[in-house]
């Protein structure tokens, strides 16, 4: 039995990245149904380049004496005009381990996350240039199932119903502690954890229902091949238009 290279960038089943049943690939940003062999990937000068990037980074994430560095659960963007309020929001999240970005408005936000992917967003709704609203469509419709939780300060003009049908995960109402801060974010990233995972168990169905169909269209065409030659035999009498 031969070894099977299992690939970082597979997503799918109850265990990340370990190639265990069918899942999707998130090489790229694409969402493409992959298995997690990297014997069968499509596209492998860019594994090959995102693999080299990713040793390196870890390379440099190694500390003194060659102890590897804690490793950060999260990478999310925080975006608020408020300085203080985004500082201690980034603080609640580097204290759990997660790394930190941050925004002052919208459009420095959606600048960033062009130019490095992020696992979550917290916003807040009212800011200059483009306010959380506006900010949380923008994000969505460049990544359908990013997790974006928004900051609201009881605004009449700009009420927490439409950040949510704006597509927000969740909402928090300032001001906030700590722990409620903490609990609500958790549970973001818990639900879209099992978001993934039931998405990643439909594509499984539907990537067998496909295959197992076509395998049973193959070997009814073999049947059908196999009774026209019992059939026919060697007979030089064929009865055309029956089959």
């Amino acid at each position: 039995m031969g070894l099977e290279r299992h690939c970082s960038f597979y997503r799918g089943r109850e265990t990340l990245n370990l190639g265990r049943g069918i899942g999707y690939c998130d090489l790229d940003g694409n969402q493409t149904l992959c298995d997690g062999d990297i014997q069968f990937c499509e596209k492998p000068d860019a594994l090959r380049k995102q693999l080299e990037q990713k040793r390196n980074e870890i390379l440099e994430n190694r500390g003194e004496g060659g102890q590897k560095k804690k490793a950060s659960q999260y990478k999310v963007l925080v975006v608020d005009d408020e300085e203080p309020l985004k500082n201690v929001v980034a603080a609640f999240l580097s204290r759990e381990g997660h790394q930190c970005e941050t925004a002052s408005n919208g459009t420095e936000a959606l600048m960033k996350i062009r130019q490095s992917k992020f696992d979550a967003v917290i916003t807040d709704i009212v800011m200059p240039q483009m306010n959380g609203i506006a900010l949380t469509k923008e994000l969505l419709s460049l990544y359908p199932k990013l997790p974006v939780m928004v900051m609201t300060g009881h605004s009449k003009e700009y009420p927490t119903e439409l950040a949510m049908m704006a597509g927000a995960r969740d909402f928090i109402e300032k001001p906030f502690s700590f722990n409620e801060f903490i609990l609500r974010f958790n549970k973001m990233m818990r639900d879209h954890k099992f978001y993934l995972e039931v998405e990643s168990k439909q594509n499984e169905i539907i990537f067998h229902i496909q295959r197992e169909s076509s395998d049973r269209i193959n070997e009814l065409q073999r049947e059908i091949e196999s009774l026209k030659n019992k059939l026919y035999g060697g007979s030089p009498f064929k009865t055309s238009g029956l089959l």
